[in-house]
């Protein structure tokens, strides 16, 4: 549960760092006796510059040490709204972020799941850098339970707006209609495979998957070519949930033709534009109300 004083979340911090109060002292041009002030409480919650700097020594996000300082820093009476206000926040963010660890656990264990977002989504570098460092920390982690329990120490290196660019694009635990982190299970359900988009003959094969992946309508598609290569190649799983309402950006398997096509989903006005992988391949364009496909939630690699 994360500290409610500056004092005990900077010695959690330094802690885990493996810094001695002299070393992170060192780091930030002060003594070694002033951050034991700070976390004794003897010592008042420093300014932003300087907390700015701590996390910068530390390797962590700044935004809860902020809040803590800005916090004890402020009135009683005007304290009073905030810790109500960061009460109610910190309730959402945390939620989020439980949330969040449970869909890079399962990305990580999941079979034959490799690396499913980073490429597939198109993150810039350094949000492919940072999904690597986060499931490589979530690897260590032997059991979901302790995964939610850990959220806060495995994103501390991602901030506020890192995290909500993760929620956006990892498959959709996120959306309203996810449970909370106390009503989790780990029960797996079944999954259909098929052989394209609309179903049109009976599965082919199914998948185990956690609940919280998608809608109770999700299913696979199991892509036929490579016409959507290198993003998507022949033989690859794409679950796609027909529940899900597109948003700019979101990948989408549209079926024309007797073929599905694997595009980008952009909205125009009351037009919509789906963008190949290849800049080309020319888009397609249609009218909102004619856009039949479904959304990508997760690309599971077939063996090769």
């Amino acid at each position: 549960m994360p500290e409610k004083s500056f004092a005990a979340a900077l010695k959690r911090l330094r802690e885990r760092a493996g810094l001695s109060q002299k070393a992170l002292a060192a780091k930030i041009e002060m003594t070694g006796s002033y951050i034991s002030q700070l976390e004794s409480g003897s010592r008042r919650a420093p300014r932003p510059k300087v907390i700015t700097r701590l996390c910068k020594a530390l390797g962590v996000a700044e935004r809860r040490l902020q809040e803590l300082a800005a916090l004890e820093r402020s009135p009683p009476p005007i304290r009073k709204r905030l810790e109500r206000a960061n009460r109610e926040q910190g309730r959402v963010r945390r939620t989020r972020d439980r949330l969040l660890v449970t869909t890079l656990f399962h990305m990580a264990r999941g079979p034959r799941v490799i690396d499913p977002m980073a490429e597939f989504l198109d993150l810039p570098p350094e949000q492919r850098m940072l999904t690597g460092r986060l499931l490589g920390r979530v690897r260590k982690v032997k059991s979901l339970a302790e995964a939610e329990r850990a959220s806060d120490d495995l994103l501390a290196e991602a901030d506020d707006k890192e995290r909500e660019i993760l929620a956006h694009v990892l498959p959709g635990v996120l959306t309203g209609s996810a449970p909370s982190p106390s009503a989790a299970t780990t029960k797996q359900r079944l999954v259909d495979v098929h052989a394209d988009s609309k179903r049109s003959a009976d599965p082919e094969d199914s998948l185990e998957l956690d609940p919280r992946l998608g809608s109770a309508d999700s299913y696979f598609v199991r892509i036929a070519d490579d016409e959507a290569h290198p993003r998507v190649e022949a033989g690859d799983l794409l679950l796609v949930d027909p529940e899900r309402t597109p948003h700019g950006g979101d990948t989408v398997v549209i079926h024309r033709d007797g073929r599905d096509f694997v595009r980008t989903w952009h909205k125009q006005g009351g037009q919509v534009r789906l963008d190949a992988t290849r800049a080309e391949v020319a888009p397609m364009r249609m009218s909102e109300d004619a856009f039949d496909g479904v959304v990508v939630l997760l690309l599971v690699r077939a063996l090769r």
